[in-house]
C-alpha cells in the first residue's frame, strides 16, 4: 500500500483515521517465518508507517488509531520469553546476557534462525511505536485508556529479554510511555517495583534486566511525583534486595536508587544499614559486598539518624577486625578509622562503649595471622591513644564479658535495630 498516496493532505481526519487502523491492524498478526511473503509484506508496512512517524506528521488521530497502535505493539512484542529467562543462572550472576547456546543438530540451528527471522517484526514494531509516541501531535490523554497498567506489566517483562539492546529499547519505551502519558506515570512505576519484586523474593530465580530495572526505578523516582503508597512499596523490595547472592552485580545500581529515594523516605537509608547488620546477624552472613554497601550508604546517611546508629554499627563492624579473611578484616578497620575521625568527639565522650572496639582491636594483635592486619590494628589503637578516646593503659577485657546476650552495648543496639526496622519491613499498610 502506498501510504503517502492513501493518506493525503486534502483528506479529512475521519478518513486518515480509517485508512491508518486499517494498516495498522494489518501489522497486528504475529506471523511465524513460514510465512514468508506475508512476512516480508509486515515488515515493509510496519517500515512505512515509521517512515511516516518520525517525519513528524502533525495530523490529530481518533482514539480508534490510539487503540490500534497499542493493540498492534502488545501483539508483536508482548510475547513469552525464553525458558532460559527464568531459569536458575549456573554462573555467579543474577542474569547477566545469556550467551547464545551451542546448538548441534541442523534443526536446532534453523529454529534459531527462524526466531531471528521472527524478531525482525517485533523490532520493527518497537520502532514505529516509538516514532509514533515521539509525535508531536501525540496526545497522551486519547492513548492513557490503551497504555494502562497492563501495558506496562507487559513492557516491564520485556527487559528479562536475554537481548541486552531489547532490554535498553524496552526501558526507553516505558520512560517514554510515563513521559508522554501523564495517566500512565504510576502504572509504569508499579509494573517495574512488581517485576523487580519477583526477582528480590525469589520468585524468578534468574532476572536478565535487572540493571535496566533499577535505572528505570531510579529515573521514575527523580522525575516523577510518587506517592507514599508506591515508596514504602519500593523501600520494601529495595531492601530485599539487599539479601540476594548475587547482589555484588548490581550492588552500584542498587545504591543509586536508594540514594534517589531517600529525598522520599528518609528512614530508607538508616533502614538499609539496619537491614544489613541484621543479615549479618540472623543468617551469619559475613561478606565484603555487604561491607561496602555499608561503606557507600554512610557516606548518604542522614547526620541525625547516623548519630543514633553508628554505636549499633560500629558493635557489629568489630566483630570483622580479627575474621580470617584478612580484606574484610582491612576493609572493616579502615571504615571504623574513617567513623572514628568523622565523629570524634561521640567516640571521645564513650568511655564505656569503645571497649567493645579495643576488646577486637587488640584481639587482633594476640591471634590473627595476618602480619598486615596485626600492624593496622595496632596503628589504630595507637590514634585512639592520641585522638584521647582511650588511655594509653586501657586494659583488653575479658572475652566473656562481649560475648553476644551478656554486653549492655549489645543488648542495646539490638533494641535500637528491632525499634528502628520494623516500620519498614512490617508497615501497617501496604504489602508487596
Amino acid at each position: 500500500m502506498n501510504i503517502n498516496v492513501s493518506l493525503d493532505d486534502n483528506q479529512d481526519l475521519q478518513n486518515i483515521s480509517n485508512i491508518l487502523v486499517k494498516l495498522i491492524k494489518k501489522c497486528t498478526v504475529y506471523l511465524s517465518a513460514n510465512d514468508d511473503e506475508l512476512l516480508k509484506q509486515k515488515i515493509s508496512d510496519l517500515n512505512g508507517l515509521y517512515a511516516m512517524w518520525i517525519n513528524d506528521t502533525d495530523d490529530d488521530y481518533s482514539a480508534d488509531v490510539y487503540a490500534a497502535v497499542a493493540g498492534m505493539f502488545a501483539a508483536n512484542v508482548f510475547r513469552p520469553l525464553p525458558p532460559s529467562s527464568y531459569a536458575a543462572a549456573d554462573d555467579d550472576e543474577c542474569g547477566a546476557d545469556v550467551g547464545a547456546a551451542v546448538v548441534g543438530s541442523g534443526a536446532g540451528q534453523d529454529a534459531v534462525a527462524a526466531a531471528a527471522v521472527e524478531f525482525q517484526q517485533t523490532a520493527m514494531a518497537y520502532q514505529a511505536f516509538r516514532a509514533f509516541v515521539d509525535r508531536l501531535a501525540f496526545d497522551g490523554h486519547a492513548a492513557g485508556p490503551h497504555m494502562g497498567r497492563r501495558f506496562a506489566g507487559g513492557l516491564a517483562h520485556r527487559l528479562n529479554a536475554a537481548d541486552v539492546n531489547e532490554r535498553l529499547t524496552a526501558r526507553d519505551t516505558m520512560i517514554r510511555v510515563r513521559e508522554t502519558c501523564p495517566s500512565a506515570r504510576a502504572g509504569v512505576l508499579d509494573a517495574a517495583v512488581d517485576e523487580l519484586a519477583d526477582f528480590a523474593y525469589g520468585y524468578v530465580p534468574r532476572h536478565n534486566g535487572v540493571l535496566e530495572l533499577l535505572d528505570l526505578i531510579a529515573d521514575t523516582v527523580v522525575y516523577t511525583d510518587v506517592d507514599r503508597p508506591a515508596v514504602e512499596k519500593l523501600s520494601r523490595v529495595l531492601l530485599r534486595l539487599l539479601k540476594h547472592q548475587h547482589l555484588f552485580s548490581f550492588k552500584s545500581k542498587l545504591i543509586e536508587c536508594i540514594k534517589a529515594l531517600d529525598s522520599l523516605n528518609e528512614e530508607l537509608i538508616p533502614g538499609a544499614l539496619i537491614f544489613i547488620m541484621d543479615i549479618w546477624k540472623s543468617h551469619k552472613v559475613k561478606t565484603i559486598v555487604l561491607l561496602r554497601t555499608m561503606i557507600e550508604l554512610y557516606d548518604w546517611c542522614n547526620k541525625e539518624k547516623w548519630m543514633k546508629l553508628q554505636l549499633l554499627v560500629v558493635s557489629h563492624l568489630s566483630k570483622f577486625f580479627s575474621d580470617y579473611d584478612f580484606q574484610l578484616a582491612e576493609e572493616s578497620m579502615n571504615f571504623w578509622i574513617r567513623i572514628l575521625h568523622e565523629n570524634l568527639k561521640y567516640w571521645q565522650e564513650r568511655t564505656d562503649n569503645i571497649r567493645v572496639v579495643v576488646n577486637a582491636l587488640k584481639k587482633v594483635t594476640r591471634t590473627h595471622w595476618n602480619s598486615d592486619c596485626v600492624k593496622m590494628a595496632k596503628n589504630l589503637l595507637n590514634i585512639m591513644v592520641m585522638k584521647n578516646v582511650i588511655k594509653n593503659s586501657c586494659v583488653e577485657d575479658p572475652e566473656e564479658t562481649f560475648q553476644e546476650g551478656k554486653s549492655k552495648v549489645i543488648n542495646y543496639c539490638d533494641y535500637i535495630s528491632q525499634k528502628m526496622l520494623k516500620p519498614l519491613i512490617n508497615p501497617s499498610k501496604s504489602t508487596v
